[in-house]
């Protein structure tokens, strides 16, 4: 059985690929996996850092917990629609006033999460930046580059029968977005990877969200400061 894609308003590399995660029923990944956050998380930037045209004001993602909570209990259901409260100003999350999700549905021997995620991004090839045209289906890929979108929580889900889907044996695997993307206007600015970052860090043409600048210490030069601060605390006066 195919697997299919739903999105809400909101193959670049082969390094990009995991080959290969067999999942059974009992070991589909919960949100509390670190191999699942940590491949959830680096696809994601992958994709991000490498859009064509080039953005320059990309923010980078991170792990948001309350975003996986909130995918996962949807993701019980088994009900390939979207969540509504979503769509409710400030309902779903504490923090974001709006939530984006994508949506794959496939089975059980087909769930891979970096190939979920390619699904999604290989939807480029219908979009036009310049025009904002769209040929097919191109939801799901432009949240994921929507720049200002830089929190992500991912949930999949066991499903021996999913609503709207035909098929038996399922996985529903969703992402949430903070704040939501997929507004009347391109995903992200182009140009020089990181020129708009303002005051914000850079790493792999990617903006640090919370600004936070990146430093370097030196391990001789700490050794010996804490060697004077120790010396000093036991001389006397």
């Amino acid at each position: 059985m195919a697997s299919v894609c739903l999105c809400v308003g909101a193959l670049v590399f082969l390094n990009l690929f995991v080959c290969c995660n067999f999942y059974t029923k009992d070991t589909v990944p919960g949100i509390e996996d670190q191999r699942f956050i940590e491949e959830c998380v680096r696809v994601h930037n992958n994709f991000r850092s490498n859009v064509n045209p080039p953005a320059s004001n990309m923010k980078r993602m991170s792990w948001d917990h309350q975003l996986a909570i909130i995918a996962k209990d949807w993701a019980k259901n088994c009900q390939f629609v979207h969540n509504p409260d979503l769509m409710v100003p400030h309902k779903a999350h504490s923090q974001f006033a709006n939530v984006g999700e994508n949506i794959w549905a496939g089975s059980l021997t087909s769930f891979n999460v970096t190939l979920a995620l390619t699904n999604w991004f290989d939807e480029t090839s219908s979009y036009e930046y310049d025009t904002q045209k769209c040929d097919k289906i191109c939801g799901h890929y432009t949240q994921m580059v929507w720049a200002t979108s830089y929190r992500v929580g991912c949930a999949a889900q066991f499903c021996p029968k999913l609503q709207n889907y035909t098929g038996s044996d399922a996985v529903l695997f969703i992402c949430d977005y903070g704040p939501a993307g997929n507004f009347p206007t391109q995903p992200y600015k182009t140009g020089e990877p990181c020129s708009q970052c303002g005051r914000k860090a850079c790493h792999d043409k990617l903006c640090d969200a919370d600004g936070s600048k990146s430093f370097y210490i030196n391990p001789f030069l700490l050794l010996m400061t804490t060697a004077v601060i120790l010396l000093r605390s036991i001389t006397p006066e």
